[in-house]
């Protein structure tokens, strides 16, 4: 029997359009015209349209007297199974606010996968860290580490060498050093690294003036932090003032994380080590019982 478009790995057009319209809504925090979810989306204004109708027939978006569509109530099934599947997502987003709030930071909380790191919840980074919910990071060096920080050494030696680019002797050796000093420590920081950050601050004005994608504007920016950041894990005592992120692992009942918290710090001015120390230690009692 001949494959159908979808089990043999072929796009679906029409399914990428429903995906893409319910994004752009989610997105929105005044919603959005049809006019406007149909610019956002590359598509027609008729397949808009039909779209939209039969989303909002589902009631998976409401049209509101000003004729903007947001998101709708029949979606509420959707938000049960996500909570039944990442049982993080409610004491999570307390635990977000008392971090952003004891810190001053924007943080965000990610699910760890076998070979992503995926976003499922951010505050105090504005409409950008909203937009960053439910984006993937491959679970590679140095957005990996603290997730794979309480491997068994086979398991990490793979981890690494399966990496691609191939990292050399010296990047696996070097990685295996930060890997210590995370377990050591409980958690991970970084700075971004002074050699790179004019590359990385010329970069970034070049994207602007680019105006990108959203995809390409992620994809970059993640590149560009992937090579400048540089671990202070093993220093924090002398190098607190100069960190940019935190990143705390939530632990399941296997000894090994199933969540992280990523914290921008941002070079915190006054904050001490023993009150990040502390901060940390409470987010992880937080939801340390609600995992399994």
């Amino acid at each position: 029997m001949a494959a159908t478009r979808s089990e043999s790995g072929a796009k679906s057009p029409p399914t990428a359009r429903v995906m893409d319209v319910l994004a752009a809504l989610a997105n929105s925090e005044r919603g959005l015209t049809s006019a406007e979810v149909a610019k956002s989306c590359a598509i027609s204004t008729s397949t808009c349209a039909l779209v939209l109708a039969e989303l909002e027939r589902r009631a998976w978006v409401a049209r509101r007297v000003d004729r903007r569509y947001v998101l709708g109530s029949g979606l509420f099934g959707l938000v049960h199974g996500l909570r039944e599947q990442f049982p993080l997502l409610d004491r999570g987003r307390a635990t977000l606010r008392f971090l952003h709030d004891t810190l001053g930071a924007g943080c965000s909380m990610s699910k760890v996968g076998a070979r992503h790191l995926t976003t499922v919840d951010a505050v105090g980074h504005g409409a950008g860290g909203q937009r960053a919910v439910g984006q993937r990071f491959p679970i590679d060096p140095p957005f990996g580490l603290v997730a794979m920080a309480w491997r068994d050494d086979q398991f990490v030696e793979a981890w690494l060498r399966r990496v691609t680019p191939r990292l050399t002797r010296t990047e696996i050796a070097e990685h295996q050093r930060v890997l210590a000093d995370i377990r050591a420590r409980g958690y991970g920081a970084w700075r971004f690294d002074d050699t790179h950050l004019s590359l990385r601050n010329r970069l970034t004005d070049v994207l602007a003036s680019l105006e990108p994608t959203a995809q390409v504007a992620r994809q970059v920016t993640t590149l560009m932090t992937m090579v400048t950041l540089q671990s202070v894990t093993d220093v924090l005592e002398r190098e607190l003032a100069t960190t940019e992120f935190v990143v705390l692992p939530i632990f399941a009942h296997d000894g090994q994380p199933e969540y992280q918290i990523q914290i921008h710090l941002g070079h915190a001015t006054g904050l001490t080590l023993p009150e990040l120390d502390a901060a940390l230690r409470h987010a992880q009692g937080l939801l340390a019982a609600e995992l399994p």
